[in-house]
């Protein structure tokens, strides 16, 4: 009987390609923080004149936006939590997938943290914080819609977790 010759090549699984998946959909989500994320639609603010259409970034929903030395917007927890939950889903899912010994609580845990993100990111306009000033309590009035930058983060923020959920029903 003949020995098998043992191949000294790793074969990739199903689980490390939907890991692979998922870290590269998170960092997606994770890009879209610098894409108009919010919209404001045109504002009347009566004698100081009108807010034109007007989007902001998420990096202004998270860490506020001043305009003509005029603060707009003030700096928002709520607005920075899933970007952060991203990146430890990304994090997570790397040192589970990569590390010497794979846990699917980690994945577990990463691909919790990615789904809630990712319905976090729809509601992305409800997390906007102004600033007390006139200005910016006019256009707070205003209703503001959710664009491609939080609709981008929160798709592939949501498929990147049900990845990491559904390799736990991957044989490895």
């Amino acid at each position: 009987m003949a020995k098998k010759k043992s191949s000294s090549k790793k074969s990739v699984n199903l689980g490390q390609i939907m890991s692979i998946v998922a870290i590269v959909l998170g960092v997606v989500a994770l890009a879209m923080m610098f894409v108009t994320t919010v919209n404001v639609p045109e504002t009347d603010l009566g004698v100081f004149g009108t807010v034109e259409y007007e989007g902001y970034t998420g990096l202004n929903i998270a860490f506020g936006y001043s305009e003509n030395d005029v603060e707009i917007l003030t700096f928002s927890f709520m607005g920075l939590l899933p970007y952060l939950m991203v990146l430890a889903g990304v994090v997570l899912t790397a040192l589970s997938s990569f590390g010497k010994k794979p846990s699917r609580l980690l994945d577990d845990i990463a691909g919790g943290l990615l789904v809630v993100a990712g319905v976090l990111f729809f509601m992305m306009p409800n997390f906007m914080v102004f600033a007390d000033n006139i200005i910016a309590k006019g256009i707070s009035g205003a209703e503001f819609k959710a664009v491609a930058g939080a609709i981008v983060a929160a798709i592939t923020s949501l498929i990147a977790g049900v990845a990491m959920l559904g390799k736990t029903f991957v044989k490895k």
